[in-house]
């Protein structure tokens, strides 16, 4: 890899899936909550309580959704089990995501990993018939900005305008009654398509409503769909995007809320979803009780005896940024992007059926990290957040992929985890989920185990690997640098490799004279100050979305000037030069 290429660095974050919130770490804390203090499971718990709408500020005090006044601390104490078991996969809400009974009761598939029960994105904007996923996006960008520790504003001052870029969407599209799935379902009902199902429904329009509604960018935008892997292709882009001079500012991310009828109808029919039959057979051969039904928090079981995945829903955003400028506005760094590969399988016996691509992404980004860090520390200070769908198939097609990849380069004890078990598959943005957890462990040191698993699987591979079935702890830095895995349908395989924050310290540093990084570590405190007001007033229910609805918008006939050498845009300071 060129040491010429500008560095992307990740300077924010910011998100919601069925873990709860992610910026401040709050997701990522909830799966590792049992290793956590005291002081951190509260703010977890409060979070998590906030977003469920059980409590609320009032006054300077607290009341229950109900109206009686509570010590914070001591409910939070005495409802530990109540907020928790409300988040992560669980029982599917059946008035929410199956008025009809068409999952519960024909299907008869019962496990989803849903976003905590009580939150409702549309309650925090105008959401006017927005699709799900989009109403994800709105909040998930907005508490990504909301985390970055200074105004969007201020990032646009140091840019020109078309130096950002947006890339985010679904792999499947918004399916719900708002989205394609109105579309498709109105004249057999009886009804009318409304004029936004079909524009709505699109795979891209994430990056549209955070270009239109949220911070108003006039760069480049798009969306690479790549099934499972979609997220990464998104993160491939930006960080190209990036290193070719193009941005100075990329927002990578990908959203979806496929907890419906149809796309779960889907995955049934191809003999992939942990269904409440393939459970209880499951529980039965694993002798565990099947008496009170299927045990809907271990539906999704990587790398174990398992039955097959569970389908989950969520939003994650980082805001990757060219490293110099992240020194000039003060940036807080979480990490950087090292390297991203994605390939196809070649010819395939089936477009479900894995393949080679996985190999080669794997390997090339091991390769990339032994440049990185030295082979010593890819072999002793690194980890990996494995693809772990819970599939047969995926638990023997994944860890031999890794295990060989560990045999190559002499790693003898992998550390591999797979967050689907708590998060369940929530496919485009399933590696935002794994890169937002991996930026948790360099924060607390803690990389979550995967609680759902008892045992590996017979035919596991695990000769130079350590699948971990509890949280592994170690030093905060310890870890050099992350793996992030993904595979899809039809041959989509991409991987990463993430450096932590320290790693990433020590490249910025040589970037600039030593008195201007320390000029850059002065104004970090501020930034640090300013994010963590941010999250202070989240946890009091104030997330501070972000919908600029028909504001600000730019007319071509009297908000240009257009010169042959540049482009002056009303409302922003910098051109755009040709």
């Amino acid at each position: 890899m060129s040491r010429n290429k500008p560095l992307a660095v990740i300077s924010g974050f910011g998100g919601i899936n069925s873990s709860g919130r992610s910026s401040n770490f709050l997701g990522y804390k909830n799966l590792v909550f049992n290793s956590l203090k005291e002081k951190e499971q509260l703010e977890v718990l409060q979070d998590l309580a906030i977003l469920q709408g059980k409590i609320e500020t009032v006054g300077s005090g607290w009341e229950t959704v109900s109206g009686d006044s509570i010590n914070l601390k001591e409910y939070l104490l005495e409802n530990v089990s109540s907020i928790r078991k409300d988040c992560f996969i669980r029982k599917i809400e059946k008035e929410i995501y199956d008025p009809d009974g068409v999952i519960l009761d024909q299907i008869k598939a019962s496990a989803a990993g849903q976003l905590p029960r009580g939150f409702d994105p549309s309650n925090y904007y105008p959401a006017r018939q927005h699709p799900k996923a989009l109403q994800m996006t709105v909040f998930g960008i907005s508490d990504a900005i909301g985390q970055l520790g200074f105004k969007w504003e201020e990032v646009q001052e140091k840019i020109s305008p078309d130096e950002v870029s947006v890339f985010s969407g679904a792999a499947i599209g918004q399916l719900d009654s708002f989205g394609f799935g109105g579309l498709m379902q109105s004249r057999i009902k009886g009804s009318r398509a409304s004029s936004k199902n079909l524009a709505l429904g699109l795979v891209e329009m994430s990056a549209d409503f955070i270009n239109a509604y949220v911070l108003g960018n006039v760069g480049r935008t798009g969306h690479s769909v790549g099934a499972c892997a979609t997220f990464l292709y998104n993160l491939q882009m930006g960080k190209e995007a990036i290193e070719s001079g193009n941005s100075k500012v990329s927002i990578v991310g990908a959203a979806e809320a496929p907890i419906t009828p149809e796309i779960i109808d889907g995955f049934f029919a191809m003999s992939a979803l942990s269904d409440d039959k393939r459970m209880l057979e499951l529980q039965a051969s694993n002798g565990e009780s099947i008496d009170a039904g299927p045990i809907q928090t271990r539906a999704c079981r990587p790398f174990g005896n398992n039955a097959g995945m569970v389908l989950g829903e969520s939003s994650q955003f980082v805001v990757l940024m060219e490293a110099n400028l992240a020194i000039e506005l003060g940036a807080d760094v979480y990490g950087s992007v090292a390297s991203v590969h994605s390939h196809s399988d070649g010819h395939k016996s089936s477009i479900s059926g894995p393949g080679v691509g996985n190999y080669i992404t794997m390997a090339k980004c091991a390769a990339d990290a032994e440049k990185e860090i030295g082979l010593k520390h890819l072999r002793q200070n690194t980890f990996v957040h494995a693809h772990g769908t819970g599939t047969p198939a995926n638990r023997t097609t994944e860890s031999h992929i890794l295990n060989e990849i560990a045999n190559t380069f002499g790693i003898k004890k992998w550390p591999i985890t797979a967050i689907k078990s708590y998060l369940g598959h929530s496919m485009a943005p399933a590696s935002g989920d794994q890169l937002v957890a991996s930026l948790g462990t360099w924060n607390k040191g803690i990389i979550p185990g995967i609680h759902s698993t008892d045992t590996l699987a017979d035919d596991v591979y695990s000769q130079n690997l350590d699948i971990l079935l509890e949280d592994k702890i170690e030093d905060r830095n310890f870890y050099k640098g992350c793996f992030l895995n993904a595979k899809g349908f039809g041959g989509n395989n991409a991987s990463a490799f993430i450096l932590s924050p320290e790693e990433t310290q020590i490249k910025m540093k040589s970037l600039v004279v030593k008195n201007k990084y320390n000029q850059y570590l002065r104004i970090l405190g501020e930034t640090q100050k300013k994010s963590s007001q941010y999250n202070r007033s989240c946890l009091k229910g104030d997330y501070k979305v972000t919908y600029k609805f028909n504001e600000k918008v730019l007319n071509g006939e009297t908000d240009i000037e257009i010169s042959r050498k540049g482009m002056k845009l009303k409302g922003f300071k910098n051109k755009i030069k040709f």
